[in-house]
This record gives structure tokens, C-alpha cells and sequence, in this order.
């Protein structure tokens, strides 16, 4: 999902939200999961930036721990400056890929 949306899953059964997954609900089992559209910014919970990182990465490789406004938590790479903890950041999906960057003004 692109533009003003982000897209999570919601489990039916037990109300569970989680990143879309090919699978049933993560925490109950059922097949009764649907997508649907979130706002795409988050919170930076903690960011790491590895100055020498796997081969095939860019030096500095930046990293962050995002909780959506859905308590869905995902590790994104970071495009940008390294983030602080609280910074405000917009998230978007690269095919398996996360990825974020900070707000103006956050």
C-alpha cells in the first residue's frame, strides 16, 4: 500500500493487529484476517546505526524500532539521519522491506 495508507492486518476472531502476513492470526490461529489501511507514521522506540554492516549495506546502515498507533511494532531501515527515541517517522513498505523517515517538525 502506497500513498496516505499503510497496510496492517486485523484478526476477526480475537481483534489482533499485526503486519500482513500470508498465515493465520498470530496470537489465536484463525483464518479470519483481513487488511486493511492505517495512517503510515510511527514512533522511533529505539535506532542503531551500524558503521560497518553486513556486506551489501550501505555504511552507515541505520536501523529503528517503530511502534504504529497500533501497537504493531516493526524494525525499519532508516533513510536519513539517525532518529531519536519519540522522533515522529513515516513509514513505507518496499516489497519485505520497511522503511522510514523522519517528520518535519518532530
Amino acid at each position: 500500500m502506497t500513498g496516505d495508507g499503510f497496510e496492517l492486518s486485523r484478526c476477526d476472531a480475537c481483534q489482533a493487529r499485526f503486519l500482513p502476513t500470508d498465515g493465520p492470526c498470530p496470537r489465536c490461529g484463525s483464518t479470519r484476517v483481513r487488511g486493511y489501511a492505517a495512517a503510515p507514521l510511527g514512533t522511533v522506540l529505539a535506532a542503531t546505526e551500524l558503521t560497518n554492516p553486513p556486506e551489501g549495506r550501505p555504511a552507515p546502515h541505520r536501523l529503528a524500532l517503530v511502534e504504529l498507533p497500533e501497537a504493531v511494532r516493526l524494525l525499519a531501515i532508516i533513510d536519513g539521519p539517525l532518529p531519536v527515541r519519540g522522533t515522529v517517522v513515516s513509514v513505507r513498505r518496499n516489497g519485505d522491506v520497511y522503511h522510514a523517515r523522519s517528520e518535519p517538525g518532530s
